[in-house]
């Protein structure tokens, strides 16, 4: 597999978001929350949006303060643009609204638990002939990436938006990749974009499609007014981080 790895510095772009399947005035559900069941017979609670004969579909992986506004509009987004887009709930119901909440709901998880969760979310979206990727903010990106590599027959792409952790998974099991990763960080967060580079390196020891893209200026939690009271919210990255998302979901989502 041809290495696509790259490093790019963002000063400005002006890429024009695609639709996959659908003309892009398409009016889409507007996004609520469901109850799916599990293959255990559990329940599972998510946010969706987006038509449900979507011919591409996405996995969003929320960030440690649960399912968010923030994350909310980022499924309610990618639903307008024509997928069907589905926000798995890590915390079962709960959310937070400040980091120190936040930090306690993460240190909560069980991974059974959530790798259950994950997969009964790629289950639900996986049809005949449909692409699925997958999306994760800080916490999430790492969770994305497992959602990834836990089916990666079912998984098209994953995008990993200032993610933490998922620099330490071996490279042995990063060879299940069949689709290329987008991982996107701020110039001002040190941990995530490390991160990012020690899993470029890693992509591009086992020749697997990798792009990491910097914005300059951003911090950790950009995307997400609730992190550090709103002080790291910059709304300019998260514009540019879209613009980049939506272009390389319908590049890697086309049918």
């Amino acid at each position: 597999m041809r290495c696509l790895s790259r490093c790019v510095f963002l000063l400005g772009l002006t890429l024009a978001a695609r639709a996959v399947g659908k003309d892009s005035k398409v009016v889409a559900e507007m996004g609520g929350f469901v109850t799916l069941k599990q293959r255990d017979g559990g329940e599972l609670r998510a946010f969706i949006a987006g038509p449900a004969d979507a011919k591409a579909a996405v996995l969003v992986v929320h960030d440690y303060f649960g399912i968010s506004d923030a994350t909310k509009e980022s499924v309610k987004h990618l639903g307008a643009l024509g997928y069907r887009t589905l926000a798995v709930d890590l915390y079962e119901g709960r959310s937070a609204t400040t980091n120190e909440e936040a930090v306690k709901l993460m240190r909560s998880l069980d991974r059974k638990a959530t790798a259950r969760i994950l997969q009964a979310g790629i289950y639900y979206l996986k049809q005949p002939g449909r692409k699925v990727a997958t999306i994760g903010f800080s916490m999430g990106g790492l969770e994305s990436l497992n959602a990834n590599l836990n089916d990666p027959e079912a998984v098209s792409a994953t995008v990993i938006i200032y993610g933490f952790g998922f620099d330490k998974i071996d490279a042995g099991r990063l060879e299940r990749l069949k689709g290329p990763v987008l991982v996107i960080a701020g110039s001002e967060d040190t941990g995530a974009t490390k991160a990012a580079i020690n899993f470029l390196s890693s992509m591009k020891e086992i020749k697997r499609p990798c792009e990491m893209l910097v914005y300059p200026g951003a911090d950790h939690g950009y995307a997400q007014p609730l992190f550090n009271d709103g002080k790291n919210y910059n709304p300019e990255a998260v514009r540019t981080t879209w613009v980049l998302i939506d272009d390389f979901l319908s590049t890697h989502l086309r049918p």
